[in-house]
């Protein structure tokens, strides 16, 4: 009795009258151990291509691409605007952030004895303000009158808030950044610090 049994890519076993015969595979199919590697061909367990650059052994990293910088407030007016709307929210425990225009942070304000949840909630606020273009406490109202408002509201639910307290940053009729402040009661008080200090640095914004 002859039994042949076929082991597709490697090679077949002949058991004929109890002697067992190798049978090397057709030409044309993978090579033994498997397909080539693609980083290394013809030899799928061989070593890696080496090292990533910028790491020990490695070649050096490329130039570094220069950073994208929105335009916003200076650092300097951006810490004096939230010092003076802690001044104006005397006696509330507010936290700032303000951001560029593009919605990326420039400071986070939390001062002494605040909660840090209050900073972002402010940047909610703020964030919502900016993607909007009108203060975040009229987001609410705006998106019951406007189908795609409401939808991209709803579609990023986690950064925008529509509590009062988030408005935008202007240098005269450009959007340079947003505002937003939380920890006052009501959110009306929120917005009205933001406003008041947004007074006080009216003449630098630049």
């Amino acid at each position: 009795m002859k039994m042949v049994v076929r082991v597709p890519g490697a090679m077949a076993l002949m058991l004929l009258g109890g002697t067992v015969i190798a049978q090397s595979p057709t030409s044309g199919g993978p090579p033994p151990g498997g397909p080539p590697d693609l980083k290394n061909p013809g030899n799928a367990n061989g070593p890696s291509p080496g090292p990533m650059p910028g790491t020990p052994g490695g070649p050096p990293l490329g130039p570094r691409p220069p950073d994208v910088v929105a335009r916003s407030v200076s650092i300097d007016v951006a810490v004096e605007l939230a010092r003076a709307i802690v001044a104006a929210c005397k006696g509330h425990h507010v936290g700032i952030s303000i951001l560029d225009a593009a919605g990326t942070p420039k400071l986070y304000y939390i001062p002494d004895g605040t909660g840090g949840t209050h900073a972002y909630t402010g940047y909610r606020k703020a964030n919502t303000a900016l993607a909007f273009r009108m203060p975040s406490g009229k987001v609410a109202a705006a998106a019951q009158a406007e189908p795609a408002m409401a939808a991209k509201l709803a579609a990023d639910a986690n950064n925008y808030v529509t509590w009062a307290g988030g408005v935008l940053i202007m240098a005269g009729t450009e959007v340079i950044g947003a505002v937003g402040v939380s920890g006052a009661e009501p959110s009306a008080k929120d917005e009205a610090c933001a406003l008041e200090g947004l007074k006080k640095v009216e003449s630098r914004l630049k």
